[in-house]
């Protein structure tokens, strides 16, 4: 696993990122690795650049994309055989998982601290443990995420594995002063992009003023109609056990 996520980052130092605290967390251990920069954000049916990026040149961090020359490293469950670039990287198709409850059930963070390999601070943990909600999924998916702790071999993953009474307290005071999203779909366009540059302005990751964007046509499909049309879908992702939500290859009006 980590030859492979290895190889993912070396295919640019320029990201573009799912716009939460996963997203932002990833990319910010990223940067410490080889010095990344956000230029964009990706939120499954929304994607904003930096000007003069094309995103055949980014990495996308934290999204799961679906076109053979988008290259991404994400978590969410996907179906084999899909239209996924061969320099992407998935941990549940790496693993050979099928079933929906077995997933990866961490943060993307999690991935690249792994692989990595540097020290990560009591901060760190906290901010890990926040992104995705990842210390609550220890309520219910107990026994899957400390089988994947094993798989990984990841050391901030004790943090969650042990799940103490202080780690709680910790995650729901920071809770009380940030939020998973670092903007909102509700947003009209200008909005959106503005909240996003004041959101990455107050964090210490490198990043390029970001000025535009396109909105593409999204849907909650089944299965069959993911295999069907899977040529035609930019990225997508099970959501819920046989239910995926699926952008297509059609930008739609954003004002």
């Amino acid at each position: 696993m980590k030859t492979e996520i290895l190889e993912v980052l070396k295919y640019s130092k320029n990201l573009i990122i799912s716009p939460d605290a996963d997203g932002l967390m990833t990319a910010e251990l990223i940067n410490r690795y080889n010095g990344s920069k956000i230029v964009g954000t990706y939120d499954k049916n929304i994607l904003v650049l930096a000007d003069g990026i094309n995103p055949e040149e980014c990495l996308f961090v934290d999204c799961d994309m679906n076109k053979e020359n988008f290259v991404s490293i994400g978590n969410h469950m996907r179906l084999p055989n899909d239209n996924m670039s061969s320099k992407s990287f998935n941990p549940n198709i790496h693993f050979g998982i099928t079933n929906y409850p077995d997933k990866f059930p961490y943060a993307t963070a999690f991935l690249i601290a792994a692989t990595i390999e540097i020290q990560t601070s009591p901060l760190d943990h906290i901010r890990m443990a926040f992104a995705d909600s990842t210390l609550r999924n220890m309520e219910l998916y107990g026994d899957n995420m400390r089988n994947w702790s094993n798989r990984i071999g990841c050391p901030a993953t004790s943090y969650i594995i042990q799940n103490t009474p202080y780690a709680k307290i910790l995650d729901d005071k920071y809770r009380e002063t940030n939020i998973q999203s670092l903007t909102s779909k509700r947003y009209g366009k200008r909005r959106y992009i503005e909240t996003l540059n004041r959101a990455l302005e107050s964090q210490t990751v490198p990043y390029l003023p970001l000025t535009m964007g396109r909105r593409y046509m999204a849907d909650k499909v089944g299965k069959n109609t993911v295999i069907r049309y899977n040529k035609d879908i930019v990225s997508y992702a099970e959501v819920y056990s046989g239910e995926y939500s699926v952008t297509y290859d059609q930008e739609i009006e954003w004002s």
